[in-house]
């Protein structure tokens, strides 16, 4: 019994350090001193369907902090290139003081070698007690899906760069899941660089 616990708690330990979600570049204008109060958010997406989930959840999470936010499909539609010119016609004559942009860097799959966490000084012999499944898992090779997302804040009056973070998920389950920790990821680090005000 306790060597199938064992196996339980070691695959469980595996799956919880296969997904996550970090942030590898941050940086903020030096100049840069008055936190935003209305930001719209943009999701660059080839899917519809995902820059809408992506919108509508980092709008949500806001509001929670008791920052007001607009996604940007209520302003510009599918049909409408994404460029500096849709952005500034979109947000003219709006409350919105800045647009955060975020889009897709790299997707790339990584080669993982998967190594028994017991193979220095066991063997798959039986007298050990010790799963042989677990051990014949060494050399064995699966992939894991990296998703680098870089996020670009613009002050919406001079349409300057004044935040920019980039984001690196491995092995997401879901799209849900891209979307869920790298909204938290970047809405605490935008609240403590003071660029948004709650």
């Amino acid at each position: 019994m306790r060597v199938r616990y064992f196996i339980v708690l070691v695959f469980g330990l595996l799956m919880a350090s296969c997904s996550n979600t970090k942030l590898t570049q941050s940086w903020v204008e030096e100049e840069h001193g008055k936190p935003y109060h209305h930001p719209m958010i943009i999701g660059i997406s080839d899917s519809q369907q995902t820059r809408q989930i992506y919108e509508k959840h980092f709008v949500a999470e806001l509001d929670k902090k008791n920052i007001t936010a607009t996604p940007s499909y209520k302003l510009i539609n599918s049909k409408q290139k994404m460029n500096r010119e849709t952005v500034v016609n979109a947000i003219q004559g709006t409350e919105i003081d800045s647009v955060l942009i975020t889009y897709l860097v790299s997707s790339d799959t990584e080669v993982r070698y998967n190594e028994s966490p017991l193979s220095q000084g066991y063997s798959s012999d039986t007298d050990n007690k010790v799963s042989a499944t677990m051990i014949s898992t060494r050399g064995r090779t699966s992939s894991a899906e990296i998703i680098t997302l870089k996020n670009d804040l613009y002050d919406a009056e001079n349409k300057s760069l004044v935040w920019t973070a980039q984001t690196r998920t491995v092995a997401p389950e879901s799209i849900d899941e891209v979307v869920t920790d790298v909204t938290e990821l970047l809405i605490g680090q935008l609240i403590d660089d003071g660029i948004l005000k709650q």
